[in-house]
């Protein structure tokens, strides 16, 4: 895992070493083993390493044998080695046993399309000296990051926006739409962030720059396709699913280093641990947060899974500290970033990174099996009329492609399955995002965002579950989970594997018919994730895999509470002079929030955002916005 920066200069050909050095540094906890620079003309690759794998020989950024070729590249492919001897049998030349080298060479075998060839997580930069290109890539499933800024006569990349603030350039202009939907998603989607001219590059996707500044793309070069397969019986893709499961986790471990488990007590890190135990023995570390809250807590299932695995658990327990933490945890996301798990995804990270460099997490595994909460509302009878609830019940599978599209005939323009799964999602609704905003910023509220109408277009009619897995994976899973699982890690230097957010894993996911991951109970409650629960409960008790979901926040509603952190910080917000906050919304809708809120009534999803937005505002005042 590491961190990567880069520069391509077209209109001034001069080497600005200290420019590279500068971004490169800003990555530096990101991979604090070793850094590389490379330079030439108006070209400069920067590389932070965190040595994971060929702790001797993989320093980078990397060539190939005659330099015409550079990569700086953050991430893992788990496939290098099968690779490497395809490769080798095509006649190339391998210097190192790093996964880093099998990038060079397959970009020199197969061009850009070698993406497609990766089984893994990776964000990386290719100068094609000799073609005079440089290639910008990322993963399948957008685990490691990747963003690019353009400028008069540049482009730059980097894994973080910090580093992009370090280019040779006046401050980047932010964006008042990236506002608007911060509040509304409580994260930035693919390709926004808070910057007009700063890309966030979508997952699964490749930029092609030309040295003389001509930008193809980005052009995506995957899809999950969800094309269920009712005909194997459950007992067979029972079997699939746990080969399936067994061979990522087996992959995911490939490393030169000791690693761990991050514990939730979950369904998705629980059959991860089972198999990392089944595969490795008991000799690996677990690591749980917990919370003083009885409600919150998961520690003991935690416990419970350790003890079952012969893993040794280490727990650490998240208080109020907001003040000591927030401010640095929001500085270190480079832009807004609302989901208050971060705080202790923060804390297990600290806690894991102290014992090892590398963890394994069940990540994904919501997301490619149905898991959320989300679902079962999404899922529900509605009373919207006898079409609309054909359309959520998974009957037969669910909606057909022919009754989706019956469905947006015959209810008309004004309702749309995008727009009643954004409103289902929405962070803070859209009347109270409307009554937040001045008068003349009163359009914002409405803009459409380009990253849920592409997933919209490009979703599965197959069933109503589907549809919203499938925007799940194109927008809150790289843009939220992963993006707070990578920034909490880096932070520490810690690398985080996600088995079920695996090419492979999702690829069987979507091929599951709708009866194993949604059907109801002997109770005719609803079952959610079924195949991987079905799994699980080989290892343990029904009252431990069908508990309600908890989910991994903190105590949030509380800490806006009088006397409370959360509320002092957000009246320092403001009450201080020119406060950005008071410049766009209105302050008495803010103040009635502030003390209305309570046990009643809970208004801290508004507050926690406004709270987040107005720190990094503060942290960021040279920053002009329109």
């Amino acid at each position: 895992m590491c961190g990567v920066a880069g520069i391509l200069r077209w209109g001034d050909s001069a080497s600005r070493r200290g420019e590279i050095e500068r971004m490169t540094a800003a990555v530096a906890h990101r991979g604090p083993d070793g850094e590389g620079t490379f330079v030439r003309d108006g070209l400069a690759l920067g590389h932070r390493r965190l040595s994971i794998i060929d702790l001797e020989t993989g320093q980078q950024p990397m060539a190939n044998e005659d330099g015409t070729v550079w990569v700086t590249y953050n991430g893992e492919i788990y496939n290098y080695r099968e690779l490497t001897a395809e490769l080798r049998a095509l006649g190339h030349v391998f210097r190192t046993r790093s996964d880093t080298e099998v990038i060079v060479h397959a970009y020199e075998q197969w061009g850009a399309d070698c993406v497609k060839r990766f089984r893994g997580m990776f964000a990386f930069g290719l100068a094609d000296l000799r073609g005079r290109r440089l290639l910008l890539a990322r993963d399948h499933l957008g685990i490691k990051p990747l963003y690019y800024r353009t400028g008069e006569g540049y482009l730059a990349f980097a894994s973080e926006l910090g580093a992009l603030r370090q280019v040779d350039d006046r401050p980047p202009e932010g964006s008042l739409v990236a506002v608007e939907l911060f509040l509304r998603y409580q994260y930035l989607p693919a390709p926004h962030t808070i910057y007009r001219d700063v890309v966030k590059q979508p997952p699964a996707s490749y930029v092609v720059v030309g040295f003389d500044g001509r930008l193809e793309g980005p052009t995506r070069y995957w899809d999950l396709r969800f094309d269920p397969d009712p005909a194997p019986s459950d007992a067979e893709w029972l079997e699939r699913f746990e080969s399936a499961l067994e061979s990522s986790v087996r992959a995911h471990t490939v490393s030169d280093v000791p690693f761990g488990v991050l514990l939730s007590g979950g369904v998705d890190s629980t059959l991860v641990a089972v198999r990392l135990s089944r595969i490795l023995g008991s000799r690996l570390k677990g690591f749980c947060i917990d919370f003083p809250e009885a409600a919150l807590s998961e520690a003991r299932h935690a416990a419970q899974v350790a003890l079952k695995c012969g893993f040794e658990l280490h727990t650490e327990t998240v208080r109020d500290e907001l003040r000591d933490l927030l401010p640095a945890l929001v500085s270190h996301y480079g832009e807004p970033f609302g989901d208050t798990s971060a705080v202790p995804t923060w804390h297990v990270a600290r806690l894991a990174r102290s014992h090892v460099p590398m963890v394994l997490s069940g990540d994904g595994g919501d997301e490619g099996f149905g898991g959320y909460d989300t679902y079962l509302r999404w899922m529900r009878p509605s009373v919207r009329g006898s079409l609309r609830t054909f359309l959520r019940r998974p009957s037969a599978d669910g909606a057909r492609s022919v009754a989706w599209a019956t469905a947006r005939r015959l209810l008309g323009a004004r309702w749309s399955v995008l727009r009643e799964w954004q409103r289902r999602i929405e962070y803070v609704a859209e009347g109270e995002r409307r009554a937040l905003w001045r008068p003349e910023f009163g359009g914002l509220p409405g803009a459409p965002c380009l990253s849920f109408a592409e997933a919209d277009a490009a979703a599965p009619r197959t069933d109503a579950l589907a549809y919203a897995q499938y925007l799940d994976i194109r927008t809150y899973l790289p843009c939220d989970i992963l993006t707070k699982v990578d920034v909490a890690a880096m932070y520490h230097g810690l690398e985080v594997r996600t088995p079920f957010a695996d090419v492979n894993v999702m690829e069987l996911a979507a091929r599951l018919p709708l009866r194993l991951r949604y059907r109801r109970g002997q109770d005719g409650s609803p079952v959610p994730k079924h195949l991987p629960k079905t799994a699980l409960l080989k290892d343990f008790p029904g009252d431990f895999v069908h508990r309600p979901k908890q989910g991994f926040a903190p105590p949030r509603a509380g800490w806006f509470l009088p006397g409370r952190s959360g509320r002092a910080m957000l009246e320092d917000v403001m009450n201080g002079a020119g406060s950005p906050l008071n410049d766009w919304f209105r302050v008495g809708e803010i103040r009635g929030m502030i003390e209305t809120h309570g046990p009643e009534k809970d208004r801290s999803n508004a507050l926690w955002l406004l709270l987040v937005l107005g720190l990094w505002l503060q942290q960021n005042r040279e920053i002009r916005f329109r």
